[in-house]
């Protein structure tokens, strides 16, 4: 058993790093709100397989955020989804995932169009050309359109996308998808407070609890997720209170693996790179130590049989006078927390990563970090954790983020996200029963 499971992971690893993708038609587009995450989470997107067992969701912010695989407990539902994403972005993705012959795509697309200003005509166009491609590639995918959320759009918007979503409601039957109005299952609620506290923007536990029971016929399975929010004292960002109503959301879950941390968490598809339903990801991109330190609450109630722990870059990006002693003082009482409360969950603490001289950030930044490796790699002993030194896995010669290993020099690109990975599934890391 035990060798099967570091057989598989692994397999995932060398499939993802060796796919290769031959099914592209259209030009890449030239526009980005956020081209450096576009190109972390499609290059990863692109390395990954797809399967005729799976369910893709595939679209923008709100496909990008939902952690669908918890929603509704089966980990065939893939995550395609990139923040920022235009209908012309993700008709430019579609072939790579059409290739895999899913059961169903969902597809999410339009609201950032609109706020780019791309004519409705276009945009229409854009939407009839993903479900064409997905058609010609693979006839027998069962594929649905989830439409634009009018709410999020200011007044002078809201024209352009009643007419995309009059458009292709009168287009679904004629190209083969359904058109799902999640627009109606959202609004109200957005509109009222209750599903977002920003506008709509990021939804939170009980958006998204709308959202799934909104297409949960259409996946075949009744969602999981229940909004129960509760409020922490620190606000580390709109983001994290975002992502922490959505893991207060899930159903508690007993013996699996946490990954626990910022956005190198936040951002990765561990669920695919070790595809054997073990993984749960609670990383918070822009999170801080002390931010993770108030959230355990929800990691104890797991009861995590491991937890993969990796903080502490926003502390030294968010102030570039702190020091790193000040930094593990908030960081030992993580430790000392998981230590009192999960005694029998095996702790492995990361270390943090160094920046690429190409960030902004990087001036100071790389000196801090490595005297705070310093003191956690001291620790291992007094408070009986693994220590793994994922910073000199993924230097350079002088110290610094690899080029070949980060998009931003801060997050990661999936070479990096390949080693990192084949390194944490050496020996019995990454299974939940050694």
């Amino acid at each position: 058993m035990k060798k099967i499971f570091y057989v598989v992971a692994l397999m995932s690893v060398v499939l993802a790093g060796c796919s290769k993708d031959t099914s592209k038609t259209y030009a890449k587009p030239d526009w980005f709100t956020n081209s450096n995450y576009f190109e972390e989470k499609n290059g990863m997107y692109e390395e990954l397989p797809v399967y005729p067992t799976n369910i893709v969701l595939v679209g923008d912010d709100y496909i990008d955020r939902g952690l669908w695989s918890e929603f509704f407990g089966d980990t065939t539902l893939k995550n395609r989804g990139i923040t920022y994403d235009g209908a012309e972005h993700v008709r430019y993705r579609i072939g790579k995932i059409a290739a895999g012959k899913p059961a169903k795509i969902f597809v999410s697309a339009g609201y950032n169009d609109v706020m780019h200003g791309t004519p409705v005509d276009q945009i229409v166009g854009y939407v009839e050309d993903i479900f064409k491609q997905i058609h010609k590639i693979s006839p027998e995918t069962k594929c649905y359109y989830m439409n634009i959320v009018k709410s999020l759009l200011e007044s002078e918007k809201l024209d352009a996308s009643t007419q995309v979503n009059e458009s292709l409601a009168a287009l679904a039957e004629k190209d083969g998808f359904e058109y799902i109005d999640i627009d109606a299952a959202l609004k109200e609620g957005v509109a009222s407070g209750k599903f977002s506290w920003d506008g709509g923007y990021l939804l939170n536990g009980a958006g998204y609890e709308a959202l799934a029971q909104a297409i949960e016929n259409q996946v075949g399975k009744p969602h999981l997720n229940k909004a129960n929010d509760h409020p922490y004292p620190l606000e580390v960002s709109n983001y994290y209170k975002h992502r922490v109503s959505i893991f207060q959301s899930l159903p508690e879950t007993e013996g699996k693996i946490v990954m626990l941390g910022n956005s190198l968490n936040n951002n990765a598809p561990w669920e695919e790179l070790f595809p054997m339903g073990y993984i749960i990801n609670r990383g918070i991109s822009g999170d801080v130590v002390a931010g993770v330190c108030q959230r355990l609450d929800e990691v104890i109630a797991d009861k995590p049989a491991k937890i993969f722990l990796i903080t502490a870059t926003n502390d030294f990006i968010n102030d570039k006078d702190v020091p790193a002693v000040k930094v593990w003082e908030t960081y030992e009482k993580i430790i000392k927390t998981i230590r009192d409360e999960l005694p029998d969950t095996k702790l492995y603490v990361q270390s943090t990563l160094p920046l690429n001289p190409k960030s902004k950030f990087y001036e100071g930044f790389n000196e801090r970090a490595m005297e705070l490796n310093k003191l956690l790699d001291a620790g291992k002993e007094r408070y009986k954790y693994f220590y793994l030194d994922i910073a000199s896995l993924l230097s350079d010669e002088n110290g610094d983020l690899a080029e070949i290993n980060t998009t931003d020099g801060i997050h990661l690109s999936p070479t990096g996200y390949f080693k990192w990975a084949a390194e944490l599934a050496k020996g019995t890391r990454m299974n939940p029963l050694f």
